[in-house]
């Protein structure tokens, strides 16, 4: 177990990843080194700074069972893609843990293909989507059967969705709790964009959108939301779940991405027993 550094251009002198001084410069092969250097349970900590993809990375814990990819200062480092995929896959055991934290993306699918019995942990994101048109995969998080955890936090969605296009991918047996999701949509497929393959079990998370088509019962189950807010929802859709608020939740400036909460917001509060 040990602590790995990345960043966009590597060391000045040595690149061995040992000390932010030294790390590694952010490739595919530099990141297959860095995870044998940091071994079962360890963590790889990338610098501040922009990483822009080419081509579809793979994170995938090098063979081990766990394994730990996390900014080293929250948001500091910038994942950057275009209609790019974001794997985070394991397919040699029936138990991992990966878990990614801290990141600013924008355009960056975050994608767990694994087998049952492992986790997906996303924490901390501040994610923003530009893509307009329709994708070749379908949602922007997405698992396959795994049991996901996905705690993530400051979320902005802002987009030209069309199509299926879709937040969520089989999330049935993930769960979600203190999120923010600004789906910002001029145009929308029938299915909408929020859920596809099972809606996750969901708490003390908002959900807003400027178009009422978005966040229609068909696409999120407002039974499987506790102490949250959905706002904007499709016509007459206004019932179901746990505490829900159906009201807006004032954030400071949610058409630039500021999802803090107005003092006056009828979300601050809500689930505070949970």
């Amino acid at each position: 177990m040990a602590t790995v550094y990345i960043s966009p251009t590597g060391g000045a002198v040595t690149q061995d990843g040992t000390t932010p001084d030294t790390a590694y410069a952010y490739s595919s092969t530099n990141l297959n080194t860095a995870e044998s250097d940091a071994g079962n349970g360890g963590t790889i900590l990338f610098l501040d700074g922009t990483y822009t993809f080419t081509a579809n990375q793979t994170w995938d814990a090098g063979g081990f069972a766990d394994m730990t990819y996390k900014s080293l200062n929250d948001n500091g480092a910038y994942l950057l893609g275009s209609l790019l995929i974001r794997a985070i896959t394991y397919g040699s055991a029936t138990t991992t843990t990966v878990t990614i934290e801290g990141f600013k993306s924008e355009n960056v699918y975050y994608t767990g293909n694994h087998l049952q019995g492992t986790s997906l942990t996303l924490a901390k994101i501040n994610h923003a989507d530009t893509i307009s048109g329709t994708r070749a995969n379908r949602g922007i998080i997405h698992t396959g059967i795994a049991t996901n955890v996905c705690t993530i936090s400051d979320v902005s969605f802002i987009a030209d969705y069309s199509g299926n296009d879709r937040l969520f991918n089989n999330l049935t047996n993930s769960t979600i709790s203190r999120c923010s999701f600004l789906l910002k949509c001029t145009s929308i497929g029938s299915e909408g964009i929020t859920n596809n393959g099972g809606f996750p079990t969901t708490s003390n998370t908002i959900f807003m959108s400027d178009n009422s088509n978005a966040i229609a019962d068909s696409v999120l189950d407002p039974s499987k939301c506790t102490n949250c807010c959905i706002y904007q929802m499709h016509t007459n859709d206004s019932s179901g779940g746990t505490d829900n608020i159906f009201a807006d939740p004032q954030f400071v400036d949610a058409p630039n991405g500021d999802l803090r909460l107005r003092p006056s917001s009828p979300c601050i509060g809500a689930g505070t027993a949970s």
